[in-house]
């Protein structure tokens, strides 16, 4: 049989996007929860888009997924595609099963997924982070999840202006007074707080369906990776509700995982 002919070299083979690679959950976060994580290349085409069909030929991506893809504005749609092969690559580690369904849009942006299942992405331009986990937990109560991943700062960061004013309480501003001698460690204080705040964000949207301001959640730091919420959204009764959020760092990264537990009846 005659070789097959080789791919235009126009058109990236489907290993031009790496496999996503599992994640470390921080601690105490979601029981059975699945972290992956996959770089976006860094020399793609937004506009051509060869890589999409390459992608969905090799059943990386699915069909539909690719026609989200194709109707965005071409500088979101290789962070929307990562976020994908994220997500079904966590599904594929959480329920195989269900590993080459669509991962749709819900009429707020949010992945839809099996019915089982809760989970969240987050991407930036080099990266995206997918979490899923069981939407029932022990005692029959429901969750959602939530997960930011953000870039840790580094010293040339401390020239651009701080958006702390922006997403921190007025308690929170204080706080943060603490660490005016080291203005680095200061700086991710308040990436840390954006963070911890966007998944607590998308934890609790299926509940409050709509946009949540920065100082209608509090928070308070306690040993590293650990913080307690407080809530200050009507529609959340705390006794009903139980917001809880963790983070941890690496070298290059800052990831924030939150959970919102519905408690039966």
């Amino acid at each position: 049989m005659a070789d097959a002919p080789a791919p235009p070299p126009d058109v990236p083979a489907p290993s031009y996007w790496p496999e996503a690679v599992p994640v470390a959950a921080p601690v105490d976060a979601p029981p059975a929860a699945t972290l992956m994580r996959i770089a976006v290349p860094a020399s793609l085409d937004p506009e051509r888009q060869q890589w999409l069909p390459a992608l969905v030929a090799a059943e990386r991506l699915h069909p539909d997924e690719a026609v989200l893809a194709e109707a965005m504005p071409p500088a979101r749609r290789d962070t929307f595609v990562a976020g994908r092969l994220a997500m079904r690559a966590a599904i594929g580690q959480h329920a195989p099963v269900d590993r080459w369904a669509p991962i749709l849009r819900s009429a707020r942006g949010a992945p839809v997924l099996p019915p089982a299942m809760t989970g969240s992405i987050s991407h930036k331009r080099d990266a995206a982070l997918a979490i899923v986990a069981p939407r029932q937990v022990a005692g029959g109560a429901t969750q959602h999840v939530g997960i930011d991943l953000e870039h840790r700062p580094t010293a040339r960061d401390l020239e651009k202006l701080s958006i702390a004013r922006r997403v921190l309480t007025t308690d929170e501003l204080d706080a943060l007074r603490a660490l005016d001698a080291d203005p680095l460690a200061q700086r991710e204080r308040v990436l840390v707080s954006f963070a911890i705040k966007e998944a607590i964000y998308k934890a609790i949207d299926p509940t409050v369906e709509r946009y949540v301001h920065f100082t209608e959640v509090a928070l308070h730091f306690r040993e590293a990776g650990v913080v307690n919420v407080e809530l200050r959204l009507p529609e959340l009764r705390t006794d009903e509700w139980q917001v809880s959020a963790r983070y941890a760092l690496d070298d290059r990264w800052i990831m924030a995982v939150a959970t919102a537990v519905r408690a039966v009846p």
